[in-house]
């Protein structure tokens, strides 16, 4: 069994941000990664850009730097991430899914499977940082019919949709920043939004601007007040602000949200709030779970920004429980 006075769980860029802090706090720690480094942003679409500025992505003090003040795209990203990653020297073992956490008189037992040749290995380690975030865990919608095959919760290159007919379920950033790709790769596409107004969604200013523009320009029709009714293989039935409808369509990308991953934390009595997030101290990011904190998504910590920052506070916290022991 590998011991450890730290494991961090998660190789993105919170769970790195997170690996840099523990190093300059001099931790014995490890970051055990079920994918690569950065394995969301992996799964982001190709050539995605974000509309986030490149000092908001960057982490550990490295500029992020990006030609012309460019948005930084997921490829500048990934080509970011695993430099930091390389030039701290991480201590990261990729492909190492941890499957369960168990309590002990010590800390914890974590047991993971080193993939791809299905390896069971053990760690301990006398606190727990779980940065795994909430990919992999979409919402679906419920009514009849979201199994079908042509709706879609992920996709991962806009050319896909050149030229059909595409509904745009969501009222996030992600569904808007979808609306707008979409529409750049001449996709028709109808953005079908909860709230009574656009502004109401819970879009960033500057996406809301790139939606607006392109609404102005009749290249996304939003429908607002939106309640989805039924989806069949050649249209979909919903009700909105301008009646009911049943609108032809070659696909459905429902971008709902995403819900965190709780198979690692319940077993463990993790406490949850209403929005389905592990309750942990704002001040140390510990879960109710004595050595065991959460970092990024998982802590309510939506931007990279803000929980490079926010993660700090949770190493801070480990080593002086660490040094206390």
């Amino acid at each position: 069994m590998y011991r450890h006075e730290l494991i961090v769980i998660g190789a993105g860029p919170v769970g790195l941000a997170a690996g840099i802090e523990a190093k300059r706090a001099k931790l014995d720690f490890l970051i055990l990664e079920a994918g690569t480094v950065c394995q969301s942003l992996v799964e982001y679409p190709i050539g995605m850009r974000f509309f986030s500025p490149a000092d908001e992505l960057a982490i550990g003090g490295y500029p992020f730097p990006t030609p012309h003040d460019e948005k930084p795209t997921r490829e500048m990203a990934l080509n970011y991430y695993r430099k930091v990653a390389s030039a701290e020297d991480l201590p990261i073992r990729t492909y190492e899914r941890v499957e369960r956490i168990e309590r002990d008189d010590g800390g914890f037992t974590l047991h993971a499977t080193r993939l791809p040749h299905n390896t069971q290995v053990r760690y301990h380690a006398r606190c727990v940082l779980v940065c795994t975030g909430i990919w992999g865990k979409e919402k679906r919608l419920t009514v009849e019919g979201a199994a079908l095959p042509h709706v879609l919760t992920r996709y991962d290159d806009p050319i896909r949709f050149w030229r059909r007919r595409v509904l745009i379920v969501g009222s996030g950033n992600s569904a808007g920043e979808a609306a707008i790709r979409l529409a750049d790769a001449d996709a028709q596409v109808w953005l079908a939004v909860e709230p009574p107004a656009l502004e109401q969604c819970k879009f960033r200013p500057f996406i809301l601007r790139e939606i607006q523009l392109r609404v102005d320009e009749s290249r996304i029709a939003p429908l607002t007040d939106t309640q989805i009714l039924r989806i069949q293989p050649e249209c979909v039935d919903l009700r909105c602000a301008q009646g009911i409808e049943s609108l032809p369509v070659d696909f459905v990308l429902t971008l709902i949200g995403l819900e965190p991953n709780r198979s690692l934390l319940e077993p463990l009595g993790v406490a949850f709030g209403a929005d389905g997030k592990p309750a942990h101290d704002p001040q140390t990011y510990e879960t109710n779970v004595p050595g065991l904190f959460v970092g990024g998504a998982l802590s309510q910590d939506g931007f990279i920004y803000v929980a490079r920052e926010r993660v700090r506070l949770a190493i801070e916290a480990i080593r002086e429980r660490i040094r206390n022991r």
